[in-house]
């Protein structure tokens, strides 16, 4: 996933989370980095073009600056197009065959102007994983969590999340957000102990296919026993959402991995689905994983 990475800038100061964010990515000997901006159509002629001089010296800046922090070998390019961002990021990623694209967000729960109007719009079209960054890095991720659904999507996270974070020893906090059928349902004769047991009950199960997930996954990904990840399992009633952005503020998790289902596309109305409000809400960085179908068939 970081042989090759495409980092679209929209030249803000914010531009300086992304790119100081990838400078600590475990990239491999050898890996590509694109920096990209793209420049509105909707310029007049003469203005767009002093627009693109200036977006190459500016991106031309950020590579020399870049460079000296990434690993010996790492090709840094930068590529200025001229059109609608989502759709100039969406060709650019295919043509530098990324496998990741990097982007920013702003400080505020309100999604900025990139963010709202580009980003999103790349994750929906869920060809690549998408690293999403609002925290001023000052280490690699230390702290990260993913949010998993016991599905076919969590072996996509997880290599995500393994992607992101080498170190065989580092804690990762597993969130799943379990339902209790029927737990909403009044019936008289039901005490508050016997609505506990039974919500216990189901914990109990969420947990036992969380560790089969966790085992199975690791296994399948080639990941042997000694890279001793030391798993935080917490698993507990309630909406995802709500979940989910507890369990990242009480971690203080500096990385949340969500992978989409993507079943009616990647989820099939970003906006509005638990990986969109979730994106709002958390305080730190998020990458979303597309299930590996939707990606191989929109490459």
């Amino acid at each position: 996933m970081l042989s090759s990475l495409l980092i679209p800038l929209d030249l803000s100061p914010s531009s300086e989370r992304v790119v100081a964010r990838a400078a600590l990515l475990p990239l491999p000997s050898g890996a590509r980095v694109t920096l990209l901006h793209v420049v509105p159509r909707l310029l007049q002629r003469e203005s767009r073009a002093r627009a693109e001089e200036d977006a190459q010296q500016a991106l031309e800046a950020t590579a020399k600056r870049l460079g000296p922090a990434l690993p010996r070998g790492t090709e840094v390019h930068t590529v200025v197009k001229v059109g609608v961002a989502a759709a100039e990021i969406s060709k650019e990623a295919k043509s530098s065959r990324a496998g990741l694209i990097v982007v920013g967000r702003g400080n505020g729960r309100a999604l900025d102007l990139f963010l709202g109007s580009t980003a999103e719009r790349v994750i929906r079209k869920g060809q690549l994983p998408v690293l999403v960054v609002r925290l001023a890095p000052r280490a690699p991720y230390r702290r990260p969590a993913i949010a998993l659904d016991l599905d076919l999507a969590a072996r996509e996270a997880l290599a995500g999340l393994l992607s992101l974070t080498p170190s065989p020893h580092l804690p990762v906090t597993a969130i799943h957000a379990y339902d209790a059928p029927y737990q909403g349902l009044i019936y008289p004769s039901l005490s508050p102990e016997a609505a506990e047991a039974y919500r216990d009950e189901h914990r109990a199960k969420a947990l036992r296919e969380l560790e089969r997930l966790l085992t199975t996954s690791m296994a399948q990904l080639h990941q042997p026993p000694e890279r001793g990840t030391a798993w935080n399992r917490l698993v507990q009633y309630g909406p995802a959402r709500t979940v989910i952005e507890r369990a990242v503020k009480k971690v203080n998790a500096d990385l949340l991995v969500l992978g989409t289902h993507g079943y009616s596309g990647v989820a099939h109305a970003f906006l509005g689905t638990v990986a969109g409000d979730v994106l709002r809400e958390v305080a730190c960085d998020v990458l979303v994983v597309p299930p590996l179908r939707l990606a191989a068939e929109s490459s």
